[in-house]
């Protein structure tokens, strides 16, 4: 099993037509690291823009289906 801490800017539908949102996807060890990590990255890459956080629980290695467990900021 692997942890991804994935963010992505929410974009406006006027915004959507003209822009790529900014998404992040790292790789953690699990959801307390992911938790540490949103706390570092959203001052510095997602400032002032709305985003979601999630943690993706991938079970693709095992088998199983992904999991996306949404992270308050």
């Amino acid at each position: 099993m692997k942890y991804y801490l994935e963010i992505k800017e929410m974009l406006t539908e006027a915004e959507a037509f003209t822009k790529q949102p900014q998404e992040l996807r790292i790789e953690v060890a699990g959801e307390a690291q992911a938790r540490e990590k949103l706390q570092v990255l959203i001052p510095v890459l997602f400032s002032g823009v709305k985003y979601t956080s999630n943690l993706h629980v991938c079970r693709h290695d095992d088998g199983g289906a992904c999991e996306l467990i949404e992270l308050k900021s």
